[in-house]
């Protein structure tokens, strides 16, 4: 069904509501389009583009699920552009066109300017469970020296702090899911298999139930990290920024990595500090590492390495050769180390 034919036919509906004439009727229904478009005053006549912010709530092949800001509801947004954006993502849509579908909200045009800004989504912080005090110093193996994170170690580990740990939605715990489903946990399994294009259509489904879903903001980056950073470094920050809702201004709690639920978050900003790295954006991946030590100090994720190797101002491309270099050595040894035994 074209958008003009479905314009028609809500008019006519009016008109068997009303009584009004069709031209009454057509008033009406344009007037409703443009409210509903956030332009109150300006008539949005068929065929004519009208802009409008909106939220990206889930990308599919070629359209975005989409929550135009001042309206209910949900839109399925049809555009070249969908690869410019990933979910949470405020975009200004340019609106071409406008129909209904079997009770379905569709448009489509262009997207324009996607940019992060969380405090528009509309959505709660996640809340945070914990605030006891907890040393890790006491209960953990210290760092010690010639490792070059002990001295940090040391500083971050002097006084006792308070620990939390985010709500289970960062997890992928969603609601009307049963408590042994996880999507995130289901997508991993997938891309495991060697079904990348379900993987990410599951974590797609997971932000558009919920965009603070944490894990899948940083499983999609994990899907395109190898051949785009441009990318990945796209939903990784997107996940840090909406996971930083939940934490108050100068927040300089623990957010350990052995409570599961932090362990999104933390992923997130893993992902982003490697980006930050491989981008060439090393002063900005230093400070990023250390955020991740001075959150989980006992470090499960090797932030350490990262951070010590950025504070030198060895850069990405460096550290892949030399990681290739020493694979390559091993390999030869345990050829040698072969052809030995069998002769």
């Amino acid at each position: 069904m074209t958008a003009h034919r479905d314009l028609k036919r809500i008019i006519r509906e009016r008109q068997k509501k009303t009584g009004e004439s069709y031209t009454a009727a057509r008033a009406h229904v344009m007037r409703e389009r443009a409210r509903r478009l956030r332009l109150e005053g300006e008539e949005a006549a068929d065929g004519v583009a009208v802009r409008a912010e909106a939220v990206v709530l889930k990308v599919n092949r070629q359209s975005a699920r989409v929550r135009i800001l001042g309206e209910e509801g949900q839109v399925t947004f049809r555009s070249g552009d969908i690869w410019d954006v990933v979910p949470g993502h405020l975009v200004t849509l340019v609106v071409e066109r406008r129909w209904t579908w079997r009770g379905g909200e569709y448009a489509s045009g262009k997207i324009e300017s996607p940019r992060i800004d969380v405090a528009k989504l509309g959505i709660e912080p996640l809340p945070l469970e914990g605030g006891e005090i907890y040393d890790v110093a006491v209960h953990s193996e210290p760092f010690r020296r010639p490792d070059p994170y002990a001295p940090l170690w040391r500083e971050l580990t002097a006084e006792p702090r308070p620990w939390f740990e985010f709500d289970g939605i960062a997890w992928g715990v969603l609601s009307g899911l049963d408590p042994d489903e996880n999507p995130t946990c289901e997508a991993a399994e997938l891309v495991e298999m060697g079904d990348r294009e379900g993987a990410r259509d599951l974590l797609m489904q997971a932000l558009g139930a919920d965009l603070r879903c944490l894990d899948a903001h940083a499983h999609l980056g994990n899907l395109v990290f190898d051949r785009s950073p441009e990318r990945a470094i796209l939903h990784y920050e997107m996940g840090v920024r909406i996971g930083e809702l939940s934490l108050p201004s100068g927040f300089d709690g623990l957010l350990v990595w052995g409570r599961i639920f932090n362990r999104p978050f933390l992923r997130c900003l893993h992902g982003y500090g490697l980006c930050l790295w491989r981008l060439g954006r090393l002063a900005e991946a230093e400070q990023v590492f250390t955020r991740i030590l001075s959150l989980n100090p006992n470090d499960n994720q090797g932030a350490r390495f990262c951070w010590h190797d950025v504070r030198e101002g060895r850069g990405w491309e460096e550290m892949q050769a030399e990681e290739e270099a020493a694979e390559t050595r091993l390999r030869r040894r345990l050829g040698r180390s072969h052809r030995a035994g069998v002769h």
